[in-house]
């Protein structure tokens, strides 16, 4: 918990500062500092259809060094705030990502932002890396995945389409210069098994980069 040991003050978020070589967290009251070990994280994000839950329990039978967590667990819609403003659900994805990582368990969320969002949280500074990966797949795919969906998950409405193909469409667009962190990877005409051998492989050359 986000609370300092010495005089009890609220420390979230982290106020980190270096010296001589060492990360310190610094309570903004009694001035406390605590050594802190920041965590590469590996974020996969997609929009309905790209094909990312469909991921999840294929990767974490390939992955069992890391933890495989879905952030659809968390409801959105038990956080406040402005229209189309998810931030404090995307703070809460990475508090709960960074207390797995806590445990020196590399965690992979499966969640929906895009990296500006995720870089716009209080808590991006608890991570040392950010991994990001993007599922995209051709538009007239993700729309004849989303129609053939059940009828209660309500993904065939025409507005609902529009907009899932949009986010991914945001998605290609990430890919730019400035943006070199981020990876794609297209799902179009391929089967989950190979997606989710291609994911883990992704996965495990940022392990080896992490050391």
């Amino acid at each position: 918990m986000a609370i300092c040991v010495v005089c009890g003050a609220w420390t979230e978020p982290p106020h980190l500062v270096t010296s001589d070589g060492t990360l310190y967290s610094v309570c903004p009251e009694c001035d406390y500092r605590e050594p802190f070990v920041q965590r590469p994280l590996w974020w996969i994000a997609g929009s309905p259809g790209a094909g990312k839950s469909t991921l999840a329990p294929l990767l974490r039978a390939r992955l069992p060094e890391c933890i495989v967590f879905e952030g659809e667990a968390i409801d959105f819609w038990r956080f406040e705030g402005p229209a189309s403003d998810y931030s404090s659900l995307y703070n809460q994805w990475l508090k709960v990502a960074w207390e797995i990582a806590s445990n020196d368990r590399p965690v992979v969320m499966l969640a929906t932002a895009l990296p500006e969002q995720l870089d716009a949280c209080t808590l991006r500074n608890r991570f040392s890396a950010m991994h990001y990966l993007g599922l995209v797949c051709a538009e007239a795919t993700q729309a004849a995945r989303l129609r053939a969906r059940p009828a209660w998950r309500k993904s065939a409405a025409p507005e609902f389409i529009q907009q899932a193909c949009g986010f991914t469409a945001h998605l290609r667009a990430e890919v730019r210069p400035d943006q070199p962190s981020v990876t794609l990877h297209d799902t179009t005409g391929l089967t989950p098994a190979a997606s989710a051998d291609w994911v883990a492989a992704w996965v495990r050359r940022g392990l080896q980069v992490a050391g």
